[in-house]
C-alpha cells in the first residue's frame, strides 16, 4: 500500500516495538489495532450491498480499515480484490491510457483468480471506449466466472487526479451501479473507494460520479480514550503514562500517524525528567523540528501535495496564510481549494464554521512563513512599483535638466 513510509519492526534499547505501526497498514489481529466506528459502518454498508467511499487524509488508517474489512468479508464468503492505483501508476506508468486500464483488468483477474486469456478478450473489445470495455469486463469476466458477492476496493484514488484519461475509471464504476436497474447480476458487484482527495475534483459531473450514489464512511482520528491502548507499552508508571498520553493528545489531536510515532518514541526514551517536557522535546525533535516539512515523511507528503497541485496551489496557500495570520476564514463547501485542504488533513472545520489548523504539530510545522515562501512570485506587482518610482524620479530630472 502507498501508505507505507516507515517501518516499526525494529527493536531499540532492548524493547519490543512491534506493537506500534508508523505509516504502515496495521492488520486487525495486531495488538495495536484500534477499531473505530468506521469499521462497523463500512462492513455494514458493504454487507447491505451498497457502494461506499472513505475519504481521509494520508496516514489516517484507510489501508488498515480496508485490510480489516476485507478479512471480515472473506470470512463470510465474499470474494475480494484491492486495486492500489498509486502502485499501478508507479509500475505500469500513467501516460498510456490503454496500458493503464489493461493493468486494472489484469490485477482484478489475478486477485479474483479468474483464468481467461485477457489479452485476446481485451483486443476483441478494442472498438469500445475504455469505460465501456471496463463495464463489459465487470459483467462478462468477473460476474460470469464468480457466483459469490464480489467486493472491489479501489485505494489511492487521488492518484488519478492528474491523469489526462481519468474520465473512464470512476464513470465505469458508476455505470456498473446504474446497470443494477436492468441486470440483477450487477447486484453482486460492490465497489469501495478510498483516498485523500476532494471527490468533486475527480468527477465534476454528478451523473457520472460514483460518489453521488455511494455511502460516505467517515474515518475519524483517535479519541482520547482510544489512546489508552498504548498506556502499557510506554514503559512508564501508570501515572506517568496518563500524563504522557494527555500530552500526546495535546499535540496530535488523535491523528493516527502522529500518535503512533510519538508513542513509539516515548517507549524508547530512556531519559529522566518531567514527563511533559520529555514529550515536548520528542515532538520538536521528531515531528516539528526545523524544516520538518522537508525531512519528516508525513509532513513532506502534505507539503508536496500542496505545492505540486497545479490547479489550486496558490489558492490553498493564500487561504492557509490568512488563517495563520489570525484572520477568520469561514468554511465554504463551494470552494474547491478549501475542500482540498480539509481532505488532505491540514485544516478542520470548527463548531462555529471557521477553518482552523488540524492539530498543534501541524501548527508548529506549517507556519505563515512556510505558506508565504511557497507562494509563486508575481512580477507584475513589483515591476509596476519599480516603473512608477522610475517615472516619478525621471519627471523632475527631465523638467530641470532637459527643458530649455
Amino acid at each position: 500500500m502507498a501508505e507505507a513510509t516507515e517501518s516499526s519492526s525494529t527493536t531499540e534499547f532492548g524493547r519490543d516495538t512491534d506493537f506500534f505501526s508508523v505509516g504502515t497498514p496495521l492488520h486487525p489481529v495486531r495488538g495495536g489495532y484500534i477499531a473505530r466506528p468506521a469499521d462497523a459502518e463500512l462492513y455494514d454498508t458493504v454487507a447491505a450491498g451498497r457502494y461506499a467511499y472513505v475519504i481521509a487524509p494520508a496516514h489516517c488508517g484507510k489501508s488498515s480499515l480496508i485490510s480489516a474489512t476485507s478479512a471480515r468479508l472473506k470470512s463470510n464468503g465474499y470474494r475480494i480484490a484491492t486495486l492500489d492505483l498509486a502502485q499501478i501508476a508507479e509500475r505500469d506508468g500513467a501516460s498510456d491510457a490503454g496500458r493503464w486500464y489493461y493493468s486494472i483488468a489484469y490485477r482484478l483477474l489475478r486477485q479474483l483468480r479468474i483464468k481467461i486469456n485477457l489479452h485476446d478478450w481485451w483486443q476483441d473489445k478494442s472498438i469500445l471506449s475504455n469505460r465501456q470495455r471496463l463495464v463489459e469486463f465487470y459483467v462478462e469476466v468477473i460476474l460470469q466466472n464468480i457466483r459469490e458477492q464480489v467486493v472491489v476496493f479501489v485505494d489511492e484514488i487521488q492518484t488519478i487526479e492528474g491523469l489526462e484519461f481519468k474520465e473512464h475509471l470512476l464513470p465505469s464504476i458508476r455505470a456498473a451501479h446504474n446497470a443494477r436497474a436492468t441486470d440483477p447480476e450487477f447486484e453482486r458487484l460492490i465497489f469501495v473507494l478510498s483516498g485523500e482527495c476532494d471527490p468533486e475534483s475527480l468527477v465534476e459531473e454528478p451523473s457520472l460520479s460514483p460518489f453521488a450514489i455511494a455511502h460516505p464512511v467517515k474515518l475519524e482520528d483517535f479519541s482520547r480514550p482510544d489512546l489508552e491502548i498504548f498506556a502499557t507499552e510506554l514503559h512508564l508508571s501508570a501515572a506517568d503514562s496518563r500524563v504522557a498520553l494527555d500530552r500526546v493528545w495535546y499535540w496530535t489531536g488523535g491523528q493516527p500517524y502522529l500518535v503512533q510515532k510519538l508513542c513509539r518514541a516515548i517507549s524508547r526514551d530512556t531519559r529522566d525528567g518531567d514527563i511533559e517536557d520529555r514529550v515536548d522535546r520528542i515532538v520538536h525533535r521528531l515531528l516539528a523540528g526545523r524544516a520538518a516539512w522537508h525531512s519528516e515523511p508525513h509532513m513532506h507528503h502534505i507539503h508536496r501535495r500542496i505545492v505540486r497541485d497545479k490547479r489550486d496551489h496558490e489558492a490553498m496557500l493564500n487561504i492557509y496564510g490568512r488563517i495563520r495570520k489570525g484572520l477568520s476564514v469561514l468554511y465554504d463547501p463551494d470552494l474547491r481549494a478549501q475542500r482540498k485542504l480539509i481532505a488532505m488533513g491540514l485544516l478542520r472545520v470548527k463548531d462555529n464554521g471557521d477553518l482552523a489548523v488540524r492539530n498543534r504539530v501541524y501548527d508548529a510545522v506549517f507556519t505563515a512563513r512556510w505558506a508565504n515562501s511557497n507562494l509563486p512570485f508575481h512580477w507584475r506587482g513589483p515591476l509596476g512599483a519599480v516603473l512608477l518610482v522610475a517615472v516619478l524620479l525621471a519627471v523632475p530630472f527631465w523638467y530641470t535638466q532637459l527643458l530649455p
